[in-house]
C-alpha cells in the first residue's frame, strides 16, 4: 500500500518567485495537465488513460519544446509530483516506466533535495524488501539510476538519507541483472564521498552485502563491486576481516583486469586506512599475490605500490627507523626493498607465515600453488628475521613436498632455498634432522619430502657457513634406510641431496690425511655416491635414469673437488679404503647385501689399479664364488668377472701378474661352480660359468705373439685329467643348449697345440665318444659345433703324437700308449658318416668339412696317425655305404678331396 504525501511537506524548502511572464507559462503549463494529473490520482482511471496522461504531462513540462526554466520546472514539479510518485507503484508497467522517467529527467534538471524525503519512502517500500517487487528489469536499472542522480546532485544533502539508501542497495546488490549490481556499486561509491561519516555506520554490512557481488561471473561486475569495496572500508574497516578470503580467491581470477582492481584497492587501503597496520597480516599476502602474478604489468604495479607503503611506513615512524635510515640509506639502484617496506612486513609476519602455511596445504590446487608463489617473496622482505619461524616453516614443507605438483615443489624448493640463504645451517638442520628421522620406517613419501627440502637448503646455503655441518648431514643421508632403499624415487632424492652437497665442499676440506682417509669428508661422500650408483640400473624404470645421471654429475664433481683429472682417478685414490671396508663383511654377503653390488661397481670402474691389487682380488673372488655362497651373489661375481675378462684393454692383467692366479682361477672358481648340482638355479650358475671360463681362455687370443701366456701349459697338464676332464665331460650333458655349447668352444682352446702335452690316449678315448654323443644333440647349434671340435681334436692328436714320439720315457714308468689304434678313427669315421645323409643341409656342410680336414691332417702329420693310413680308411668306408645314402654328392666331394692331396 503506497503512503500519502501532501505538497505541504515540502512547504519549508524556499522556492525563487517566478517573474509575472514565468508565472503565466507556469499557470498555463499547470491548466493543461490538470486534468491529466487529476486522471492520474484516481483509482478508477484505466491503464491506457494513466499512460496518455503520463505522456502528456511528460510532453508539457519536461519535454516542452520551449525549454521552459528551471524555476518554472522547480515549480511545476512541486505541483504533479505527488501524482508521479503514486504512479510508481501503479499496476502497468508502462506507467511506472514513464513516471520514473519524468521524475529522472526532472531530478537532472531542478534542484531535487526538496523532494529526496518525498521521493525515498516510495523507493524504500518497493526496493528494500525480501522478494523482488518490481518485475520489470529496465525499471528497476531506471530506479537505482534515479538514486544514484539523486546522489550525485545532492552531495552532503543526501546525508539523512543515507540509512534509507544502503536498505535499498543491500537488496538491490543481489539483483539478478547485472547492470543494477553495477549500478549499486557506483552509489555505495557516491555515498562514501558524499556522507563518508555517516556510511561508517552501515560498513559492515554494506561490506557483507557486496561480498555476492564479487563473486560474479562478469568481470566488469567484479571489477565495479571492488571499486566499491574500497570505499566502503575506507569509511569503515570493520567488515574487512569476513571477507577476506572472498579477496583471497580473487587473487585467483582468470580476468586480469580483475586482479588489477583488487591490488589497486588492497595498496589504497594499506595507504588510507587510519589503522592500516593492524590489517597488515591480512591485506599484505593479497598485495603479494600481485608479486607473482602472471603478467608482468601487475608485478611492476605491485612493487610500486609496496615502494609507496613503505615509504608512508618511514613517514610515520620515522623516529623508530631514523639510525637505519641515516646509516643504512635505500638504494634505489638495489633490488633490496626499501626500510620501511622490510619494517611493515617484519612487522606482521607472525600471522602472515601462520595463514600462508595452512594455504600451502589447502585442498585447492590453485590456492596451495598461489600461497607457496607467495612465500617466495617473502624472504625478500624477512630476510634473517625468518630465523626465528624455522621450527614452524620446515615440518610443513616437508609435509608439503610429499606431493607431485610440479609448480607446488618448485616453489616451495625455491623457499627452502631463501631459507636456507638466510638462516644459520645449524638452525635449520637442527629442525629437519628429527623430521627426516621421525619418517625413517614410515611412508617412502615423507622421506622424500624431508629429502627434497634439506636439498633445497642446502642449495641456498653459504659454502664457508656449511662446511662445519657437512658431516653432520652425512650422518643423516648415511643411513641403511635411505641409500640401500629400493625405492627409486627416494634414491633420486638421496642422489640429488648429495650432489647439493658436493657443489658446497671446500676443496681443502675434502682429502683427508694417510691416516685419516676413512674419515675424510670425500671418502663418506664417495662411498655413499658409490652405493647409490650400485643399486638398480633398469633405465626403463621411471627414476633410474635421473638417479644415474645425478649421480655421474656428482662423482664428477667430486673428481674436481679432488683435483684429479677422470673418475678412475678418485675410484683408484680410495680403492684400498673402500676394499678395506668391504672385506670386513665379505662372510655375511648374502642377496640382500648391498656390498657385492659395491664391489662389482668399485672392480669396474678401477680401471689398471686392478692389477696390481690381484692378491686381495682373487682371494675375494675365490670367498664370494664358493659352492656355498648363495645364487644371486655368484650370479653377480659371475656377470662382473666376465666384464673384467672381456673388457679391453685387459685391467686384470695390466702388471701382468695374472698367470701367477691362473690355476686357483680355473680350480677354484670354474672347476668348483662346474661340477653337476641338481636344480634350476645350479644349471644357471654351470652356464655362466662355461661362459666365464671360456672368456678367461680367449684371453690368450688377445696377447701379442712374445706375450707370457696368461694359462700356462703345466697348468693345464696338472689339472686336465682329474680334475677338469670330468667336470667339462660332466657339462656336456647339461640341459642348458649356451653351457653345452661353450663347453665345446672350451674343448677347442684346450686342443690348441700348447698344451698337447696335457693330454693322454686315454684322455682323447674318452673325449671322442662324448663328443659322438653330442653329435646326435637336440639342437642343430650344438651339432655343428660339435663338428667343428673334431678338427680341434684332430689336430691336437696329431700335435700329441709329434710330442710323445719324440718324448724321452722314462724306462720305469708304466707302458705309455703313442698313438691311438685304428679302431678309434674307425668309430671316429663311422659316427661323422652317418650325418653325411641328415636331413639338416647345414650339418652335412659341417661334417663333410671336418673329414675334408680330417684328411688333411692325416696327409700333412710328419707321424701317422694310425697303421692303415687315415685317407684310406675314409675313402674305404664312405665308399662301402655310398649306394646307402639318399645322396651321394658330400662323399664323392670327399673322396675326390682325398684323392686330389694323393
Amino acid at each position: 500500500m503506497m503512503t500519502e504525501f501532501l505538497p505541504d511537506d515540502v512547504n519549508h524548502h524556499e522556492m525563487k518567485e517566478l517573474t509575472q511572464e514565468q508565472e503565466e507559462q507556469y499557470n498555463e503549463i499547470l491548466m493543461n495537465i490538470q486534468r491529466d494529473i487529476n486522471i492520474l490520482g484516481e483509482i478508477s482511471s484505466d491503464r491506457l488513460t494513466k499512460r496518455r496522461a503520463l505522456e502528456k504531462i511528460k510532453r508539457e513540462t519536461i519535454g516542452n519544446k520551449k525549454k521552459l526554466s528551471v524555476e518554472i520546472l522547480q515549480k511545476v514539479f512541486f505541483n504533479i509530483s505527488n501524482a508521479l510518485v503514486k504512479c510508481l507503484g501503479d499496476s502497468v508497467e508502462k506507467c511506472r516506466e514513464i513516471s520514473t522517467q519524468i521524475i529522472t529527467e526532472f531530478v537532472g534538471t531542478i534542484d531535487p533535495v526538496p523532494f529526496i524525503s518525498y521521493l525515498m519512502p516510495v523507493f524504500v517500500n518497493r526496493y528494500s524488501q525480501p522478494e523482488v517487487i518490481e518485475p520489470s528489469e529496465e525499471i528497476r536499472l531506471a530506479t537505482v539510476e534515479l538514486i544514484l542522480n539523486l546522489s550525485n546532485i545532492s552531495k552532503r544533502e543526501i546525508t539523512p538519507f543515507v540509512e534509507d539508501i544502503v536498505r535499498i542497495i543491500d537488496r538491490t546488490l543481489q539483483d539478478p541483472y547485472p547492470e543494477v549490481k553495477k549500478v549499486s556499486c557506483k552509489i555505495i561509491i557516491s555515498l562514501v564521498e558524499n556522507a563518508e561519516r555517516q556510511v561508517s555506520s552501515f560498513g559492515e554490512k554494506i561490506t557483507k552485502s557486496l561480498v555476492p557481488t564479487l563473486q560474479h561471473k562478469h568481470s566488469s561486475v567484479r571489477i565495479i563491486a571492488l571499486e566499491a569495496l574500497k570505499y566502503a572500508v575506507i569509511a569503515d574497516a570493520s567488515g574487512l576481516n569476513d571477507i577476506i578470503n572472498t579477496l583471497r580467491n580473487l587473487t585467483l581470477d582468470k580476468t586480469g583486469s580483475v586482479r588489477e582492481a583488487l591490488y589497486k584497492t588492497v595498496s589504497e587501503w594499506l595507504l588510507k586506512l587510519r589503522d592500516r597496520y593492524s590489517y597488515g597480516d591480512k591485506l599484505l599476502p593479497l598485495l603479494f599475490a600481485g608479486f607473482v602474478d602472471e603478467v608482468p604489468k601487475y608485478q611492476d604495479l605491485c612493487r610500486s605500490y609496496m615502494d609507496e607503503i613503505g615509504a608512508l611506513y618511514e613517514y610515520d615512524w620515522e623516529s623508530r627507523l631514523k639510525d637505519q635510515l641515516d646509516y643504512t640509506p635505500n638504494d634505489n639502484n638495489s633490488n633490496r626493498p626499501r626500510i620501511g617496506s622490510r619494517h611493515v612486513v617484519r612487522d606482521n609476519i607472525m600471522k602472515i607465515l601462520d595463514k600462508l602455511l595452512e594455504d600451502i596445504q589447502d585442498w585447492n590446487a590453485e590456492r596451495r600453488n598461489k600461497s607457496s608463489q607467495i612465500f617466495v617473496t617473502i624472504f625478500d622482505f624477512v630476510e634473517e628475521h625468518i630465523t626465528g619461524y624455522t621450527s614452524n616453516i620446515i615440518p610443513i614443507f616437508c609435509k608439503v613436498c610429499t606431493t607431485d605438483e610440479a609448480s607446488l615443489l618448485q616453489s616451495i624448493g625455491k623457499s627452502a632455498e631463501l631459507m636456507g640463504h638466510y638462516v644459520e645451517p645449524k638452525v635449520w638442520l637442527d629442525v629437519i634432522t628429527p623430521q627426516i628421522k621421525r619418517s625413517a620406517g614410515g611412508a617412502v613419501q615423507s622421506r622424500i619430502g624431508c629429502l627434497k627440502v634439506l636439498g633445497s637448503l642446502i642449495r641456498g646455503s653459504d659454502q664457508e657457513k656449511l662446511a662445519p655441518s657437512i658431516k653432520n648431514i652425512s650422518s643423516i643421508i648415511n643411513e641403511n634406510e635411505l641409500i640401500h632403499n629400493e625405492n627409486i624415487f627416494l634414491l633420486l632424492e638421496v642422489s640429488i641431496v648429495v650432489q647439493e652437497i658436493i657443489k658446497k665442499l671446500l676443496k681443502s676440506n675434502v682429502k683427508g690425511t694417510n691416516n685419516e682417509i676413512e674419515e675424510s669428508v670425500g671418502f663418506i661422500y664417495f662411498y655413499i655416491l658409490v652405493q647409490l650408483k650400485s643399486s638398480e640400473n633398469n633405465i626403463n624404470i621411471p627414476g633410474v635414469k635421473e638417479m644415474q645421471l645425478s649421480i655421474d654429475e656428482s662423482l664428477k664433481l667430486l673428481t674436481e673437488k679432488h683435483e684429479f683429472e677422470s673418475i678412475s682417478q678418485l675410484y683408484n685414490y680410495y680403492f684400498d679404503t673402500l676394499m678395506n671396508e668391504l672385506t670386513k663383511t665379505i662372510d655375511i654377503w648374502n642377496s640382500y647385501s648391498v656390498e657385492p653390488k659395491v664391489y662389482y661397481n668399485l672392480l669396474e670402474n678401477s680401471g689398471e689399479l686392478i692389477g696390481q691389487r690381484l692378491d686381495i682380488i682373487i682371494s675375494n673372488f675365490i670367498k664370494l664364488f664358493n659352492v656355498e655362497r648363495d645364487f644371486e651373489t655368484r650370479i653377480r661375481m659371475f656377470s662382473l668377472l666376465y666384464k673384467l675378462l672381456t673388457t679391453e684393454p685387459l685391467s686384470l692383467n695390466s702388471t701382468h701378474q695374472l698367470p701367477l692366479y691362473s690355476k686357483k682361477i680355473i680350480i677354484d672358481i670354474f672347476i668348483a661352480n662346474g661340477i653337476w648340482r641338481a636344480g634350476k638355479k645350479a644349471s644357471v650358475i654351470r652356464s655362466k660359468d662355461m661362459e666365464c671360463f671360456l672368456a678367461f681362455l680367449s684371453l690368450q687370443d688377445k696377447q701379442v705373439e712374445n706375450d707370457k701366456r696368461i694359462i700356462e701349459s703345466q697348468c693345464i697338464e696338472n689339472i686336465m685329467e682329474k680334475e677338469l676332464l670330468p667336470v667339462l665331460i660332466s657339462c656336456l650333458e647339461d640341459d642348458d643348449v649356451n653351457t653345452r655349447e661353450n663347453v665345446l668352444k672350451i674343448f677347442n682352446k684346450l686342443f690348441h697345440k700348447d698344451y698337447c702335452k696335457a693330454y693322454s690316449a686315454e684322455i682323447f678315448k674318452k673325449i671322442y665318444p662324448e663328443l659322438l654323443k653330442r653329435m646326435d644333440d637336440a639342437s642343430d647349434i650344438i651339432r655343428d659345433q660339435t663338428s667343428k671340435t673334431f678338427q680341434y681334436i684332430f689336430e691336437c692328436i696329431s700335435y700329441w703324437q709329434d710330442y710323445i714320439q719324440n718324448a724321452e720315457i722314462d724306462s720305469g714308468e708304466a707302458y705309455v700308449e703313442k698313438s691311438l689304434d685304428d679302431v678309434h678313427y674307425q668309430t671316429i669315421i663311422k659316427g661323422l658318416a652317418i650325418h653325411l645323409d641328415d636331413s639338416n643341409n647345414l650339418i652335412q656342410n659341417s661334417v663333410c668339412d671336418t673329414f675334408k680336414h680330417l684328411a688333411l691332417i692325416s696327409h700333412i702329420s710328419t707321424t701317422p696317425l694310425s697303421k692303415i693310413p687315415l685317407k684310406t680308411m675314409i675313402i674305404e668306408y664312405l665308399s662301402s655305404v655310398r649306394s646307402k645314402h639318399r645322396n651321394s654328392y658330400f662323399i664323392d666331394s670327399i673322396i675326390q678331396y682325398i684323392q686330389n692331396l694323393k
